[in-house]
């Protein structure tokens, strides 16, 4: 059975749901958990002399770490400890910098959201889970959006 399960979320409503599934798996396997919330700072860093840059890279900080307060606390509702932490990305792409924390801290299941965007959208924007899949061998549970009937 696996027993480093490894969670990475955004602010989204499958995020949410995937949540919930890596809480109830660490629960009934007695697996850790690491919850990752990646914040990007690549862009708005490369001009950090600008005006504003300062303050909208604390403002991104600091509703990434609200998240993060919201997620420890659901955890702890759970009775699930969970090691909860932020990434700050300054160049790499997403699904690197969280396969290399995922592979330095262990893990041995990924479970992942798949926002289903779309064909077109998903040419054009890719998809982390699937760039996360093509990057590393740890197995992949993932969780979807499933539509509505």
């Amino acid at each position: 059975m696996f027993k480093k399960i490894y969670t990475p979320i955004d602010n989204s409503d499958i995020s949410d749901k995937v949540l919930q599934e890596a809480l109830d798996l660490a629960r009934a396997t007695g697996a850790e958990l690491r919850i990752a919330h990646v914040v990007n700072l690549e862009q708005i860093t490369f001009g950090i002399e600008m005006v504003g840059v300062a303050e909208l890279k604390d403002t991104l900080l600091a509703i990434a770490n609200k998240l993060l307060v919201h997620v420890k606390a659901l955890a702890k509702a759970k009775g699930v400890k969970a090691e909860v932490i932020l990434l700050e990305n300054y160049s790499d792409d997403l699904a690197s910098l969280i396969t290399k924390d995922a592979k330095t801290w262990g893990a041995d299941l990924f479970i992942l959201g798949s926002h289903h965007l779309g064909s077109f959208s998903h040419f054009i924007t890719g998809g982390v889970a699937e760039d996360i899949a093509h990057d590393t061998d740890i197995p992949i549970l993932l969780i979807t959006k499933h539509k509505q009937a």
